[in-house]
């Protein structure tokens, strides 16, 4: 495992080294304003000082992010992280219920928000003495361009906002050195239970930068589109921390549209794009529908006001020359289509988790299989956490820096070691295959059943789109597999038929006993399905109110993107 020998010191020294190589540089450019690497640095300082001298802020304290994608959401993190303050990432898309219940087991000293959040937030803040700062009052946008360069194509104003007399006369603190600060909680999008608050330090966030710049080639050239919120550690640090280190310019929108994305990769001429595969697929189907044709364009309106031009119809991204999919699988002819759209691009998968502030795997080639990247490595080990030889399936482990220590006001976590709750396998050169979750394996009568190879399967029958199989409970084998389905658009796939398909490619215990066929899947904020969630309504269906033992309720339907 690879020891990186970087002069960093934390993350604001990584901003203060891109500020002084790279100071008249777009760093951000969002919907609003582009700011520039010295510009960043001093708003950064600005707020540093005003959260430390008017708010007390001092290293160890928590201060909630309520904001959308923007230059200010990141020059707030960058702030806190200066202070040696940890920032908690709150999910915009939470209602006002869920964030009081967040906010109670926090220890929360102020929330900075965006002006449109305050509503959901201020009740709950008031109660709990928790002051608000908007982000309008702690960074001014921008006005007027009056200095900086940006990279070509960029729009607006592509310089500083004026100096706010308010952040101005306050002193800037002296920042923290110790890179083992926690300074970031992430609460997980979990499949099931209630979310978990991962505890990032800075220097897990720095080592997950150091793997990903040397694999995947980046440098201070590099442009990339953000794609995804910033309160994910994709966004965060796989991204966003990563491009400041290493003095790229980062474009982002305050709410994510595909149509928006493939606009901006177009005009900035972006080179990097990482990404989880729904977004990928989106990106896909509306640039599909620039390719449609001119008959077919003026009678679809909607397609018709994505377009930015008939020349732009049908043109791939060409640009794009690193392209990063994670966050869950993608199917080997789902990104043999993307490649399409990016013909250019070297197409890596990732596979990493919060708890290892994104970093893990990736691809080592173009569409190639997991390799650990550099100062990571990963073990396969049984039940009893002995390591298992190659070819022998168990649960992977994650071992580096990057590694996370802890959850908030939970066990600590093991040292420089995580336990994913997959089930996989490695090969002789080191690659790493995911093979399932462990707690999505069903064991039908002490039989194993991994659904991951049946929705592979079944998602090779003409006329569907995806599927999901999961446990349901058996009175005889205590677990069985159904499959929920998700049809193409005007399919209706025959079980029958299905079945008969399976019957010759899988065992008989294997084959689903149930099938359905649904429009949309419960799913996380990453795409991931709420199995739990398809198994209490199956249960419930069979069962009526005999829910078996650790069966989540039916609950409200949470619906991303499919």
């Amino acid at each position: 495992m690879k020891e990186y020998q970087e002069p960093y010191r934390d993350l604001y020294d990584m901003l203060r080294v891109s500020a002084e190589r790279f100071p008249a540089k777009a760093a951000v450019i969002d919907d609003r304003e582009s700011v520039i690497y010295a510009e960043m640095k001093r708003r950064v300082d600005a707020l540093a000082g005003l959260l430390r001298e008017k708010y007390g802020l001092r290293q160890g304290m928590q201060a909630g992010i309520l904001m959308v994608n923007s230059a200010k959401t990141l020059i707030a993190f960058y702030a806190l992280a200066k202070l040696g303050c940890i920032a908690v990432m709150i999910n915009t898309k939470y209602r006002a219920a869920e964030i009081r219940d967040l906010l109670a087991s926090m220890e929360v000293r102020i929330i900075l928000c965006d002006g449109m959040w305050t509503e959901k937030v201020f009740e709950t803040a008031e109660r709990n003495g928790i002051p608000v700062l908007a982000a309008d009052e702690m960074l001014p946008e921008k006005e007027a361009a009056e200095s900086g360069t940006g990279p070509a194509g960029t729009e607006a104003a592509e310089t500083a906002a004026p100096r706010d007399p308010e952040t101005e006369k306050q002193p800037s603190p002296e920042k923290t050195e110790n890179a083992d600060l926690p300074v970031v909680i992430m609460h997980t999008s979990g499949t099931t239970g209630k979310p978990k608050g991962i505890m990032v330090t800075q220097r897990n966030i720095m080592e997950a930068a150091y793997g990903y710049r040397e694999v995947q080639g980046l440098g201070a050239d590099d442009i990339t589109v953000l794609s995804v919120p910033l309160f994910h550690i994709l966004g965060l640090s796989c991204v966003s921390t990563l491009f400041i280190y290493i003095g790229g310019t980062i474009v982002l929108s305050s709410f994510y549209k595909a149509e928006d994305v493939l606009r901006k990769i177009r005009k900035y001429k972006a080179t990097h794009f990482h990404s989880v595969p729904a977004i990928y697929l989106q990106l896909l189907a509306a640039w599909k529908a620039e390719q449609m044709p001119d008959t077919v364009r003026e009678e679809n309106a909607a397609v018709e006001q994505v377009l930015s031009g008939k020349e732009a119809a049908a043109r791939p991204l060409d640009t794009i020359r690193t392209a990063i999919c994670g966050g869950a699988p993608i199917s080997q002819e789902d990104a043999d289509e993307v490649c399409v759209m990016i013909p250019n691009a070297v197409f890596r998968r990732a596979y990493g988790m919060t708890e290892t502030a994104g970093s893990g795997t990736l691809s080592a080639k173009h569409k190639g299989p997991l390799m650990a990247v550099p100062n990571m490595f990963c073990t396969v080990e049984d039940t009893e956490h002995r390591m298992l030889p190659p070819g022998q399936m168990g649960e992977i482990v994650f071992h580096g820096t990057p590694v996370a220590r802890g959850r908030w006001e939970a066990e600590d976590l093991p040292d420089d070691a995580m336990y994913s709750g997959d089930v996989g396998y490695m090969d002789e050169e080191g690659h790493v295959f995911v093979v399932d979750r462990v707690k999505d394996i069903i064991n039908r009568g002490g039989e194993k059943i991994f659904p991951k190879k049946i929705e592979t399967l079944i998602e090779q029958f003409p006329g569907i789109r995806r599927a999901a199989v999961y446990a349901f409970r058996s009175p005889g084998y205590g677990e069985e597999p159904a499959a929920a389905i998700i049809p193409e658009e005007g399919e209706s796939p025959d079980p029958e038929e299905l079945r008969h398909f399976l019957k010759e490619r899988i065992a008989t215990f294997e084959m689903p006993v149930r099938f359905s066929l649904r429009e949309r899947f419960p799913v996380t904020e990453n795409g991931k399905v709420r199995k739990a969630v398809l198994r209490a309504e199956l249960e419930e269906k069979l069962y009526g109110t005999e829910s078996p033992a650790g069966a989540i309720p039916k609950e409200r339907k949470e619906t991303g993107a499919e």
